[in-house]
């Protein structure tokens, strides 16, 4: 295309030649591209106007910056670099996203799980279904690797053109508090904006619980409808300050979803959601308290884009979501679950179901991530070691920090309980311990990665999963 029509409704000043024609978008200045426009991203510890001169050599032929640089080529100078690349990969890509009903989940927890309920309500109904967020990127049945729960602009738009193409009619999406912060889905005009929860996380980029909340609350500063978890203080707030587009579930009368008769037990979960003067009457075989309110949000959002859908029967199908409260079953002697907690509330969360459903005595293996908020460490590690005999801390994308010191952090809390505490870096290892001292009476607790396929160690990712290692250990290979 050519760089004048993508920059369409966009206020910029420029250098040079706006009729350059543009056969690509990027950011890694490292990347190769062939008549490439190159957005300067600012990050925390890095500017994107001090690679320019590496991104012209790799085939940039105009920039998008915010002042006016020291170099030979077209220049877009704008006052927001990532807002600006929104608009234009939307540009790029031919608006797909008008073409679509896309359900944007944020939240700190339950963001996965209800984006997969949703979606599976929504195909249950017939409905051709995207959904994008941490356990991948699926274009109905076919499955893309995701590297982050929110794709950047360049890449998410490129997906919506292929959803497109691929005559999907609903995409449902997890949009985190990072893609909120640096804008990554500014543009898109979504159907339903779902707020699961607010809790304390990330804090390492935040810094404090009101920073990380008002990013929460600044996704809904525009939109058509919300769907809020009411029982949440910041969910409450959202619905006062939007009445008349707000619709809210939970347990507290004055939600407009109304959850009783909740019941969990191994087996099922079970509840009436009633709303006005309808009852659903909810069976899932999911398990746990916070599946119940993900499953009520699901009803919710689907409800609101069509009222006519069934929900008793779409959920009556559902199967355990891979690495949220997955039972794994390979003929073992001790029940294994895996998990995907990975903060102090999820683990909390877990820990709770698993003590009102399950009389065994609990061997968690979990770890914590680097250069992540350091202090839940030990919050987590205490918390562990309150509900677990035996704590093994081990290896969770440590990144650039030392695993070791790391699992020291976590141990500092489990040695104010009772609990046992071994530290095994290798966490394929620390599996194999835990499933080495638990018997018939014993729930292996495996958290923190779920469904994931890698491990971040350095700079390097490399292939890992909890699931396959499991069965690798139990299958000897």
């Amino acid at each position: 295309m050519i760089l004048k029509e993508l920059l369409k409704d966009i206020n910029f000043d420029f250098v040079g030649n706006l009729n350059v024609k543009i056969k690509s978008l990027f950011f890694d200045s490292k990347k190769a591209v062939k008549n490439g426009l190159f957005f300067c991203l600012s990050g925390t510890n890095t500017n994107g106007e001090n690679f320019v001169d590496n991104a012209i050599k790799n085939g940039a032929v105009a920039v998008v910056c915010t002042k006016r640089l020291d170099f030979d080529i077209t220049q877009i100078i704008v006052k927001d670099v990532r807002k600006v690349m929104a608009v234009v990969s939307a540009n790029f890509f031919g608006n797909p996203q008008k073409k679509l009903k896309i359900i944007g989940i944020t939240g700190t927890n339950g963001k996965t799980s209800s984006s997969y309920i949703v979606g599976h309500i929504l195909r249950f109904n017939k409905k051709r279904v995207g959904v994008i967020g941490t356990s991948g990127i699926f274009i109905e049945n076919k499955q893309l690797e995701a590297k982050l729960t929110t794709p950047d602009s360049i890449e998410l738009f490129e997906i919506f053109a292929k959803m497109v193409r691929a005559k999907i009619k609903y995409v449902v999406m997890e949009v985190s508090a990072h893609a909120i912060f640096y804008n990554k889905v500014y543009g898109i005009d979504f159907a339903v904006k779902v707020l699961t929860n607010v809790k304390t996380d990330h804090l390492d980029f935040f810094k404090t619980d009101v920073q990380y909340q008002q990013t929460k609350l600044s996704f809904f500063d525009s939109g058509k409808r919300f769907v809020v978890f009411g029982d949440d203080k910041i969910g409450h707030r959202i619905k006062q300050k939007y009445p008349s587009k707000t619709i809210c579930f939970g347990k507290k009368k004055d939600n407009d979803f109304l959850i009783t008769k909740a019941s969990v037990s191994i087996g099922q979960t079970s509840f009436n959601l009633s709303f006005g003067n309808n009852c659903y009457k909810i069976k899932s075989n999911l398990i746990g308290e916070f599946n119940l309110y993900n499953i009520a949000c699901a009803v919710c959002v689907v409800k609101m884009l069509d009222k006519n859908f069934d929900v008793e029967n779409a959920i009556k199908t559902l199967n355990c979501l891979s690495g949220r409260m997955q039972n794994v079953s390979l003929g073992q002697k001790c029940k294994i679950i895996i998990d995907y907690a990975h903060t102090y509330d999820s683990l909390k969360n877990l820990l709770c179901t698993i003590k009102k459903i399950s009389k065994n005595k609990n061997i968690i293996v979990f770890g914590c991530p680097g250069e992540r908020d350091s202090y839940k460490r030990f919050k987590m590690g205490k918390l562990a070691g309150k509900f677990c005999k035996i704590v093994i801390c081990t290896s969770d994308n440590p990144a650039s920090e030392n695993a070791r010191r790391i699992m020291w952090e976590m141990q500092q809390g489990v040695n104010q309980t009772n609990a046992k505490c071994f530290c095994i870096e290798n966490r394929k290892n620390a599996i194999k311990k835990a499933l080495c001292l638990a018997d018939e009476n014993t729930n292996v607790l495996i958290v923190g990665k779920g469904s994931e396929t890698y491990q971040i160690v350095g700079d390097k990712r490399l292939f890992y999963n909890d699931f396959e290692t499991v069965k690798n250990i139990i299958c000897g290979k």
